[in-house]
């Protein structure tokens, strides 16, 4: 690979995660006006950005249960909430039984190489294995009613993932090497998705772990974690 596609890759990876922090940054002004958000009963402030530290306070506390199901909330020494493979993690309005965000990882297929997006080649990871995750996310058309409906949206590149080696081992983040992201899968997973949307696809991760567990938590505060 010469420098200047090399160059050109990189380019395109920091345009895209420039992207996606204006889009979480969009949460942060849901939740402040939404008041407090609750994911699948943890705190929205693992997934806001910088917020009012009254704000902050007022969201400190977990959950004891899903305010949909009525189950107990489970939470790892990382302050990820526990999940199970298929398990929708919830962001749901305080005093609402309905989840305004969902994000679901189906499954976890581990790679050890994958074809070069674009061309007949096959490229190696750089951590380690290739992560192949099929995820599903929906945000509530209601989201579009507190902010402008083009930045009511949540990240779901691969940035806004991280994997660790089990439950409560620590979550390493940057999995989105070029590597990952010129992997060709089918049917690949949108960056975000916007209010109003169902969406469902397959984002890849350049990780170190072959087993573990995979984190969506786009602020590195605290999300919801699956076994694989």
């Amino acid at each position: 690979m010469d420098k200047s596609f090399e160059s050109a890759e990189l380019k395109s990876i920091k345009d895209r995660r420039r992207k996606i922090a204006v889009c979480a940054g969009a949460t942060v002004a849901v939740v402040a006006v939404t008041s407090a958000l609750i994911i699948g009963s943890h705190s929205f402030s693992a997934q806001a950005g910088p917020t009012s530290d009254k704000l902050q306070d007022s969201l400190a506390n977990d959950a004891e249960t899903d305010a949909e199901t009525g189950e107990e909330v489970k939470v790892d020494t990382e302050a990820q909430v526990i999940k199970d493979l298929g398990e929708p993690g919830k962001l749901t309005m305080d005093g609402s039984t309905k989840p305004s965000f969902e994000v679901t990882v189906h499954s976890v297929q581990v790679e050890k190489s994958c074809i070069l997006r674009g061309f007949d080649e096959t490229i190696t990871p750089e951590n380690g294995v290739f992560l192949v995750l099929d995820v599903s996310a929906s945000l509530a058309a209601s989201a579009a009613k507190v902010v402008d409906e083009e930045i009511a949206l949540m990240p779901l590149d691969a940035s806004s993932f991280g994997a660790s080696p089990g439950k409560n081992k620590n979550v390493v983040y940057d999995l989105n090497t070029v590597a990952a992201f010129y992997c060709e899968v089918d049917n690949p997973l949108d960056i975000a998705v916007g209010a109003g949307d169902d969406i469902r696809g397959k984002v890849v991760l350049d990780s170190p772990y072959s087993t573990g567990q995979i984190v969506y938590d786009p602020d590195q505060s605290g999300g919801w974690t699956w076994s694989y």
